[in-house]
């Protein structure tokens, strides 16, 4: 008897949940791997989100977060001239991708001037910095892969700040990949390095990746609908016009905006027309198996 009680019980518990799925199957792809505060995926226009949180008088900088689950904090950044000096992070990989402004990175031992359209990658160990060059304002979308705790980041003595040739790593213990430095992606360098092949309509390249995340850059992706049983992707619009699903309907999407998914929420994605469409995509953490998407037939 008490076994049959059990079965009912969680026959009962199997129906709900998946009521919950299929009653808001617009959005909800996998209820069970919702983990967060959000009622969907969403786009922040990052040039009006910086209008709207401008740096307060005498304030050098300011990070304000965008999107926080498990798996990624991603905030954006403004800074007008703070010294971030030479650290590493303990827990979190970080990337940031220039959006305004220019600044040099300490990467792989050196400073190195990075202007808008480049992403920086830093594996978790690895010793990087930020000093912002020239008068204008540096913005950057600033993302940490798994979200980190608050004393994540290890600043160096002041013999290692001197920003002396070929100091890289800050903690060899933590670093469980093949990529022992920092790198930098440069977008518009990146495309012409990798251009469409014959027959190719879409391409989406792997450009770096640890067990904690994933960069994807993509030209013209085209994908239907689907959702993320593992992993929550951030999509950067670069260049071009697109549309996205979001919500139960396709919403055009234009360069300097980013979209935000958690997983198990429903999104896709294609370009809106016959020209140019360019994005990266970050993966927290990987896809579990190479590829996670769960493709939808929705009506």
């Amino acid at each position: 008897m008490k076994r049959i009680l059990t079965l009912v019980i969680v026959g009962l518990f199997v129906l709900s949940t998946g009521a919950l799925a299929a009653s808001d199957s617009k959005v909800i792809g996998d209820a069970h791997s919702l983990d967060t505060k959000y009622a969907g995926p969403f786009n922040v226009n990052l040039e009006k989100w910086f209008a709207a949180h401008p740096l307060e008088p005498g304030q050098m900088m300011r990070m304000d977060p965008l999107f926080q689950t498990p798996r990624v904090t991603v905030m954006a950044t403004a800074n007008k001239g703070q010294l971030v000096d030479l650290h590493y992070h303990a827990f979190a990989d970080e990337l940031g991708f220039v959006i305004q402004g220019q600044c040099e990175k300490y990467v792989d031992g050196k400073w190195v001037l990075v202007k808008p359209g480049t992403v920086h990658y830093n594996p978790r160990g690895i010793i990087h910095a930020t000093r912002v060059v020239g008068d204008q304002e540096l913005r950057e979308l600033t993302i940490f892969t798994p979200s980190p705790p608050p004393n994540d980041r290890v600043f160096l003595n002041s013999e290692i700040t001197t920003a002396k040739a070929g100091v890289v790593v800050g903690d060899w213990s933590l670093l469980d990949t093949q990529h022992k430095k920092g790198y930098n992606f440069n977008l518009d360098e990146w495309y012409a390095a990798h251009p469409f092949e014959s027959g190719q309509t879409m391409r989406i390249d792997a450009a770096m990746g640890t067990l904690r995340s994933q960069l994807m850059i993509a030209q013209r992706p085209s994908l239907p609908v689907h959702y993320h049983g593992s992993a929550d992707e951030i999509i950067y619009i670069y260049k071009g016009v697109g549309e996205l699903y979001i919500n139960g309907e396709w919403v055009k999407v234009y360069p300097g905006e980013v979209h935000l998914n958690a997983r198990g929420f429903i999104h896709g994605i294609h370009p809106a027309g016959d020209g140019e469409f360019k994005i990266f995509a970050v993966f927290a953490p990987p896809q579990a198996g190479g590829s996670d998407r769960i493709f939808l037939d929705l009506k």
